[in-house]
């Protein structure tokens, strides 16, 4: 009974994917453009491409998103840090549509081919592309499955350090919230060459983007998060999306000295995380999980399609079959179909991907030894 459960069961989950796909693509259609989110960070570049100073004035990168967005929109700001600008420089350098459409391309073929090298055939492949933060990511062009890719490579590329630690130099260089303990992790594995490599990959990135952007592309970039953070906070409908414990506390109205506890608490549990798994034989999925969860865990606020940057880790652990637990498997895909409230995906997610029992997983490839 239970070896014909279970194909119906996956297929199950396949079509829910399919059906929550058809919804996200009618909703942006009907409510916002392709690549709305592509579309700041392009916009941002150009500008400060012929005025550096105005990459993070918030009103003028709004603007020059009027062309596609019409009047009266909400505003969409630049908010990586001048590293990333320097990084994007070459796609804002064509026009928006191509430079969409090559962003996508290019990082969803790093995404799948990182996600292949721990899967086994094209079920936990196909089954991760359809995964809805995965399409979500996108459909409006964020970042996710470019730093989930460079990220899931570094941790695989065990007999590699220095390539592993120039992909997660340049994937901290993008988005630094969410790799914010990669330092202590890789400490911890003893890849001393790695973290050495990603040291200097992110300070040639941002050495370079100093000289582009000035010290005051800097400056501007630390003034304007605590003013990002404000237009999350004020904005319900981003709220709703947010899957951070922070993020959360902030929606029930925690503020003062017990969300300044909360947070203390939320890094210490990060930290914690990070020195479980990494101490542990550990699949690179559950490292690239623990690592990225422990970023999630510690910044104010991340939404939903985060959740791709760890999806290839959960299709990998649930997919293979010879497993009894399946059907706790299939309760796990089903959290990548966002139909929870962010917060319980992100924890439910953390709690399957990296429980005692699966630490060690046979998705682990077998790439050398680790670092002396």
């Amino acid at each position: 009974m239970e070896s014909k459960l279970r194909p119906i069961a996956f297929a199950a989950v396949f079509a829910g994917f399919l059906w929550t796909d058809l919804r996200l693509v009618l909703a942006m259609i009907e409510v916002q453009p392709l690549g709305i989110d592509f579309l700041a960070i392009w916009s941002g570049v150009r500008i400060a491409l012929e005025q550096p100073d105005r990459l993070y004035d918030f009103a003028a990168v709004t603007h020059s998103q009027q062309w596609l967005l019409g009047e009266g929109s909400k505003v969409r700001p630049f908010v990586y840090p001048p590293s990333a600008a320097l990084l994007f420089t070459p796609f804002a350098l064509a026009g928006f549509w191509a430079a969409f459409a090559g962003f996508i391309l290019l990082t969803a073929a790093l995404y799948l081919a990182a996600a292949r090298r721990i899967s086994r055939g094209i079920a936990p492949l196909a089954l991760l592309a359809l995964a809805p933060p995965v399409v979500l990511s996108g459909l409006i062009g964020q970042v996710s499955l470019l730093i989930g890719g460079l990220v899931l490579l570094a941790l695989i590329l065990l007999d590699r350090p220095v390539v592993a630690g120039v992909l997660l130099g340049i994937a901290a260089a993008i988005k630094p919230q969410l790799l914010v303990l990669f330092p202590l992790a890789l400490a911890l594995e003893g890849r001393w060459r790695a973290l050495a490599a990603a040291f200097a990959t992110g300070g040639l990135i941002c050495l370079v983007s100093l000289a582009v952007f000035g010290l005051g592309g800097w400056m501007d970039w630390l003034a304007a998060l605590p003013r990002f953070a404000r237009l999350v906070a004020d904005d319900p409908g981003l709220m709703r999306n947010v899957i951070t414990p922070v993020g959360a506390l902030v929606r029930m109205g925690v503020q003062g000295p017990a969300l300044a506890a909360a947070q203390a608490a939320c890094v210490l549990a990060a930290a914690a995380l990070v020195w479980w798994t990494f101490r542990r034989p550990s699949s690179p999925g559950q490292r690239l999980t623990a690592l990225i969860g422990a970023g999630l865990l510690i910044t104010p606020y991340a939404m939903q399609y985060e959740i791709a940057v760890i999806a290839p880790a959960v299709v990998a652990l649930a997919v293979p079959a010879g497993d009894s637990r399946w059907l706790y498997y299939v309760l796990a895909l089903l959290l990548l179909s966002l139909m929870l409230p962010g917060l319980v995906i992100l924890l439910g997610l953390l709690a399957y991907v990296l429980r005692p029992e699966a630490l060690g997983g046979s998705e682990r490839p077998q790439l050398g030894e680790r670092e002396a």
